[in-house]
């Protein structure tokens, strides 16, 4: 039996993957470190991939990844560092007051890391509802391998 198939019966190419889903793969693909691993695809996959796609494209913030020409990981002691300087992390492409969401999920991503403390409650206030479910479904999965 022999079937003619017509080029428009043919499936559809498979789309690429998001620039955030890529950069978290390939961020956490030699990272042997649950809780580090946990970290980065919360950056990944929350609010957009915001702060590894910033991390990767922003000069100013490239040393949070290494090694700098092909990056492999997140440099956790220097995203702490940044934490510390908080007006390092500012983004003038965002409206004035917006920031607020974006560092609650870049601190707790640095919490589930390395274990930087975090006020949740903070968190919780300032992440809208939908971004907090998202949050916390990860971090309850990160709990169940530690």
């Amino acid at each position: 039996m022999t079937v003619d198939l017509d080029a428009d019966d043919l499936p559809t190419p498979r789309l690429a993957l998001p620039e955030r889903i890529q950069l978290a793969r390939q961020l956490t693909a030699g990272v042997g470190n649950w809780q580090m691993q946990r970290g980065t695809h919360l950056l990944g996959f929350c609010q957009d991939g915001y702060w590894l796609r910033r991390f990767a494209h922003d000069p100013a913030l490239a040393e949070a990844l290494e090694p700098a020409d092909r990056p492999t990981s997140v440099n956790w002691d220097r995203v702490v560092e940044l934490l510390n300087t908080p007006g390092a992390l500012e983004d003038d492409d965002l409206e004035p007051g917006t920031m607020g969401p974006h560092l609650a999920l870049l601190e707790i991503a640095t919490s589930l890391a390395v274990g930087r403390p975090v006020d949740l409650c903070r968190a919780a206030r300032i992440l809208p509802a939908a971004d907090w479910r998202d949050i916390l479904a990860r971090m309850e999965n990160a709990a169940l391998h530690v």
